[in-house]
């Protein structure tokens, strides 16, 4: 019996992150655009270098609301009418306004794309920010903040930022504001927001589909310049240790997070702290994942890693847990984290081989290329950087992998929050010699 001829299986073709084209705009607009032949969805984002530090103290939560009435009327269109324009294009609009840098853009046909960008234009230039709009949006920021204190998950992360970056320092506190600050916002400051932050100077917009780069730029024209100085955020001191509980009376589990700052993608270790970061917590047999999930049945899953930002980064571990072996997670968490084993030469090839292997599919629609494209024009980094970064993983070695993150994570050091029954979970947090703290994120709210 004839069997058929197995398939020859070849090495993968090497694949790297595509090159834009670069253009300064004399408004000071920088463009990134990669073409994407066959993409018929394009995506736009604008990069705006506008960070929750310069809102004013009593006004948190201004960023997020004047970003979200931006597109409910412009002056030519107003009343919701230039909304019902981009939607006639296909086009849809995101944007979030982050600690350090605020992000706008949106998704149409890339046929429709020369349409689309005229009307982004107008909005970005000339909103309204009607007073019927303007409540909406805080009413609705205010819900979300409700609705964030019911989670365990989203108030776990909201207590682990205050414990990281302290409750004085903006990074520390809710970044769409409090209800408090919220109900403060008036037209007049949205209205500010938008004069100071809104402008094409310093800003960075990145643009992939199948589109030409005279259609981007024609689409821009009218931007024209106005830009104050960038803003740089203070730099936040490094915080004393702390651990901090969410009080969620009778929770039957507690969700959980261990993080340290760290270096972040310009740090020569950097390379060798992602692959350190996949094999301990990243993958389903990294090392914690496996003794928690695995051999003792603790969690569902642990999930971890180095994450970078602007100008740091961050070490984070954090899973989900039954309340009565919380403590316990959280000891055995802390003791992976010592890493008293080196990593050896397969944990690191394994993850070198994950996080290079991944990156085709990671990085293969237009609005993938371009949330990566502006991650870095937000970091001040360039297209560039991403190519050298793989071939840096690539030369990783166990022995580097373990020294980076020892260097980088001091077990003792991190801080730690915790959602869950604090009258369960003090005991065992006790037992370990930590003492938490419970905190009412309420409060003040």
């Amino acid at each position: 019996m004839n069997r058929p001829a197995r398939p020859a299986v070849s090495t993968a073709t090497p694949w790297h992150f595509p090159v834009p084209t670069t253009t300064r705009l004399p408004n000071g607009l920088n463009v990134w655009h990669f073409p994407m032949p066959g993409q018929h969805i394009a995506t736009f984002e604008l990069v705006l270098p506008a960070p929750l530090s310069a809102e004013p103290a009593d006004r948190e939560g201004l960023a997020t609301v004047a970003l979200h009435t931006i597109d409910e009327g412009t002056t030519a269109h107003p009343d919701g009418r230039i909304g019902e324009l981009l939607e006639g294009h296909g086009c849809t609009l995101h944007g979030t306004a982050r600690y350090r840098y605020t992000t706008f853009g949106g998704q149409a046909p890339s046929r429709r794309l020369g349409d689309v960008l005229p009307l982004f234009a107008e909005v970005l230039t000339d909103p309204t920010y009607a007073e019927r709009d303007l409540a909406h949006h805080v009413e609705a920021q205010v819900a979300g903040f409700d609705s964030l204190l019911a989670s365990p998950r989203q108030a776990m992360r909201l207590a682990l930022r205050r414990a990281l970056f302290g409750e004085a320092h903006r990074e520390g506190r809710p970044g769409a504001g409090t209800p408090a600050t919220l109900g403060a916002i008036t037209r007049a400051d949205a209205v500010a927001w938008h004069a100071a932050h809104f402008t094409p100077g310093h800003a960075s917009l990145v643009v992939a589909g199948a589109v030409d780069l005279d259609d981007v730029l024609a689409g821009l024209d009218g931007w024209f310049p106005d830009s104050p100085a960038v803003v740089a955020p203070a730099a936040v001191p490094p915080q004393p240790r702390r651990v901090l509980v969410v009080d969620q009376p009778g929770s039957v589990q507690a969700t959980a997070t261990i993080a340290t700052r760290t270096v972040t993608r310009d740090d020569p270790h950097w390379p060798a702290l992602r692959l350190a970061g996949h094999s301990i917590a990243g993958a389903f047999a990294s090392r914690l994942n496996l003794e928690l999930r695995e051999r003792l049945g603790y969690t569902y899953g642990i999930g971890g890693g180095f994450s970078p930002g602007v100008d740091e980064g961050q070490f984070a571990v954090s899973g989900s847990f039954r309340s009565e072996v919380a403590g316990d997670a959280v000891a055995r968490l802390l003791a992976g984290l010592a890493l008293d084993e080196a990593f050896t030469p397969a944990e690191i090839s394994d993850s070198c081989a994950f996080l290079v292997g991944v990156a085709p599919l990671a990085n293969e629609t237009s609005a993938d290329i371009v949330a990566q494209g502006s991650a870095l024009a937000a970091a001040g980094l360039g297209p560039d950087y991403l190519p050298d970064h793989f071939s840096r993983l690539a030369a990783v070695t166990a022995e580097e992998a373990t020294d980076a993150f020892r260097a980088a994570v001091a077990p003792d050091a991190t801080a730690i929050a915790i959602a869950g029954d604090a009258a369960t979970l003090l005991p065992q947090l006790a037992a370990l010699g930590l003492g938490a703290e419970v905190i009412d994120l309420s409060a003040g709210a």
